[in-house]
């Protein structure tokens, strides 16, 4: 058993784990929000930036950012499409909603059980952010309470 900890601590990640990057085209995929409906992550018809974080209810670094992303989704909020990714850990559906009710969140939120947008997106924590533009290209990705996401949109949406 501890020889394949040792392995795995020293095996480089699988290509699904790897990083994602700035400049990198963002994986396409879909993840449920709270009610089940399938959520599709991609440039579409309206072909929006997105602003994507990964956050959780006991998130208190998520908690500290929560100014930054209702600043960037009040100036932005036409232009830009802003999801919340919980990652679910610890975390119920229905405790999750009454943290959106209580907190009126200024994204919709998605449910990722499965972990698949976790994955896709390599998210090592929670706070974590994604910005991808309308072509669908990574174009800032940060973690952290102090990020100043308006800034960086300010940059993606003059492009």
């Amino acid at each position: 058993m501890m020889a394949a900890l040792a392995l795995c601590a020293i095996a480089p990640p699988s290509r699904a784990w790897a990083q994602a990057a700035v400049g990198d085209m963002a994986p396409v995929l879909s993840v449920p929000d709270l009610d089940g409906r399938l959520v599709r992550l991609a440039p579409g018809p309206r072909r929006q930036a997105m602003v994507l974080e990964f956050w959780a209810t006991w998130c208190e670094v998520c908690e500290a950012l929560l100014p930054r992303v209702r600043e960037a989704q009040a100036k932005y909020a036409n232009q830009v499409d802003f999801y919340g990714i919980n990652v679910t850990v610890n975390e119920s559906k229905n405790r999750v909603r009454r943290f959106v009710a209580e907190h009126r969140l200024p994204f919709r939120t998605l449910y990722d059980e499965r972990g698949a947008a976790v994955r896709a997106f390599a998210a090592p924590v929670t706070s974590y952010v994604v910005i991808v533009d309308a072509k669908g290209t990574i174009r800032y990705i940060g973690s952290g309470s102090a990020q100043d996401i308006t800034k960086e949109l300010d940059r993606v949406v003059r492009q």
